[in-house]
């Protein structure tokens, strides 16, 4: 449903609905876009959205990045080059297309962006308590052996967390003064496609000072697997080619079409220092914060 209305926020009321496909991880100078169905061109800024249909234009002394997902590619397009977006993949109508490689995990994510009205009403919740749940919270994850992480209390000297199946079985409980913690190895392991809740206990001595409680749940292993070695490629994507946007907003998506919506909201995070505020990711960040009772993302 949400891939119906995706187009207000990134093409006019005019333009035929289209399918996003991929979009522009860089853009440096004099870069516009011809939207399908229309003659004017737009100015063009990383992150925006292309779809089926869509022309890129590079000026003199330009050039921009591209993710596209329907050939699982990427690539740069310099000075003077000029694409069209194409069903089956990018066609070169001027210039030349460098530096161009596959992609693992080229999927744009079903929730990539919200209605224009959204925009107005998915701003960020503030928890009533201090105690603040990270990860996994709210959320699926693809490890069997999480970690769990909360923001600090004022005076706590320590933490209790225990972890608790359906039927509240406890699985595994622990004190801890950081504020992150592993599912350890020596616990009952965790079953793939099951759901979990988790508790914590913020202490002073004796004194508690503030409790919370949250959920999260496994992955089928299949998928876990799956998302696993995706992550694993666009890792070292990353690792290889810093500056390059491009994979970090694979990650982004991988997570966020998992169901991994903490990591998802950190990807974005990440993005939007990286390269500033862009609409549709600070929609979507936002509405991540809310499902996930997020008040701030982490320093």
């Amino acid at each position: 449903m949400l891939r119906s209305v995706v187009l207000g926020l990134f093409i006019s009321l005019a333009a035929p609905a289209a399918e996003p496909a991929g979009l522009l991880s860089m853009v440096a100078g004099n870069v516009q876009l011809v939207r399908a169905g229309q003659k004017t061109p737009v100015e063009a800024r990383a992150a925006d959205i292309v779809s089926v249909g869509d022309r890129l234009l590079v000026g003199k002394g330009s050039e921009a990045s591209f993710l596209y997902c329907p050939d699982q590619k990427a690539g740069k397009l310099g000075a003077g080059g000029e694409v069209l977006f194409e069903a089956a993949g990018v066609r070169v109508l001027k210039g030349k297309v460098t530096e161009e490689r596959k992609v693992p995990a080229c999927r744009l994510p079903t929730h990539l962006a919200l209605s224009a009205a959204s925009l107005q009403q998915s701003g960020m919740t503030r928890l009533r308590g201090d105690l603040l749940l990270r990860s996994p919270s709210r959320t699926n994850t693809a490890d069997a052996q999480p970690v769990f992480r909360w923001g600090p209390v004022e005076r706590a000297t320590a933490y209790d967390i225990k972890v608790l199946d359906r039927e509240e079985r406890v699985q595994w409980r622990q004190t801890v003064s950081s504020t992150e913690a592993r599912y350890p190895a020596t616990a009952p392991p965790l079953v793939w496609g099951q759901k979990y809740w988790w508790r914590l206990t913020a202490r002073n001595g004796e004194d508690t000072l503030d409790e919370a409680a949250s959920y999260f749940q496994l992955l089928p292993a299949d998928q876990a697997e799956r998302v696993r070695s995706a992550e694993r490629n666009l890792l070292a994507m990353i690792q290889n080619d810093p500056a390059d946007n491009g994979p970090r907003f694979l990650l982004a998506f991988l997570y966020d079409e998992s169901g991994i919506l903490d990591e998802a909201a950190r990807c974005y995070g990440e993005l939007t220092k990286r390269m500033g505020t862009q609409q549709w990711i600070e929609v979507r960040l936002n509405e991540l914060m809310r499902k996930l009772g997020w008040d701030r993302l982490e320093n």
